[in-house]
């Protein structure tokens, strides 16, 4: 009885523990992303995708990483097991809430990935694979389904609409389908389910403006010289005269689904475009392996402190 109860303070602790710091730090995100937006786009769409994800998902790295290395081990350390202390209100409700919050992640993502599997079966009705030399399936469908799409989290394949095969030249299909195949490298889709287990109001702008980084990024992927930038913007006008809305689902990432203004830029970016060299990587790149040996190292002369300082703040929380 005794060990069940201390299992159950350790959880109800630790979870308290992860939910404020999640909420406080997605709170922060949410609040001060955008003013942080002008340094990332100085960036390369590819760096700022990158950098905007992590962003989005730093409160729960965070939050997690804080709570498994410091709030967890010190309360398995040092608090004793045999106690007649009872679980105080406080990380009671704070951790219900965590649960709440971690059950409306899977949620969403679960709902999320049954809309997806529906919409694929429907798109798939009839679907008639197309011979390619990519590791990816490749199928053509009727026109319900988005002109070009990558769908799947884990087994992706790439569904390309009979309107799409019609109008498109083989080099602009081959330049289109190379966009595809980028998303699936980056693993977008699996970003996106991502964002939907770490649920929060306030950060739909912070997914858009990751989306388009993504899209932008994908876009230079595709294409080694300018013969392939005016293949893949003339797929993306002629796709864009077919569809103004693409049907799509969360875990589908179509190759016009962004707004007809990010549509426009990338249109413009790729009728511009310049071959760029390699940038060397910048100072806090250089200076980030530095700077994480610095810190375990900190860590590792400070830890048993740390945790008791930490177990303090829990028996502050408790009582």
């Amino acid at each position: 009885m005794q060990a069940l109860l201390f299992a159950a303070r350790c959880l109800s602790v630790s979870l308290a523990v992860f939910v404020v710091l999640y909420v406080a730090l997605s709170f922060a995100v949410s609040r001060i992303w955008s003013s942080l937006a002008p340094g990332t786009w100085s960036l390369s769409p590819r760096r700022a995708a990158r950098r905007l994800f992590l962003l989005r998902i730093f409160p729960l790295l965070a939050s997690s990483v804080f709570t498994l290395v410091f709030t967890l081990p010190s309360f398995l350390l040092l608090e004793p097991r045999a106690t007649d202390e009872e679980i105080g209100a406080i990380p009671l409700l704070l951790g219900l809430c965590g649960l709440m919050l971690i059950s409306a992640g899977f949620i969403r993502a679960f709902i999320a990935q049954r809309n997806t599997a529906r919409a694929l079966t429907l798109w798939l009705r009839g679907a008639r694979p197309i011979a390619s030399a990519v590791p990816v399936p490749v199928y053509q469908v009727d026109s319900s389904a988005p002109s070009l799409t990558v769908a799947g989290v884990c087994t992706s394949k790439v569904l390309v609409s009979e309107s799409a095969v019609a109008v498109l030249s083989g080099r602009e299909f081959e330049t289109a389908l190379r966009h595809e195949l980028a998303h699936v490298g980056s693993r977008d889709n699996f970003k996106k389910l991502l964002f939907r287990l770490t649920t929060f109001p306030g950060m739909y702008a912070l997914e858009s403006a990751w989306s388009d980084a993504a899209e932008m990024s994908a876009d230079d992927a595709a294409v080694s010289n300018l013969a392939d930038a005016l293949d893949l913007a003339s797929a993306l006008i002629k796709l864009s005269r077919l569809a103004r809305v693409q049907p799509s689902a969360v875990f589908a990432t179509a190759l016009l689904e962004n707004s007809s203004a990010s549509l426009k830029l990338r249109i413009q970016r790729l009728y511009s475009w310049t071959s760029q060299p390699a940038s060397p990587s910048s100072l806090p790149s250089r200076l980030f392996l530095p700077s994480l040996l610095a810190g375990l190292l900190c860590l590792a002369v400070s830890y048993s402190s740390a945790l008791a300082a930490m177990h303090a703040a829990t028996e502050w929380l408790v009582h």
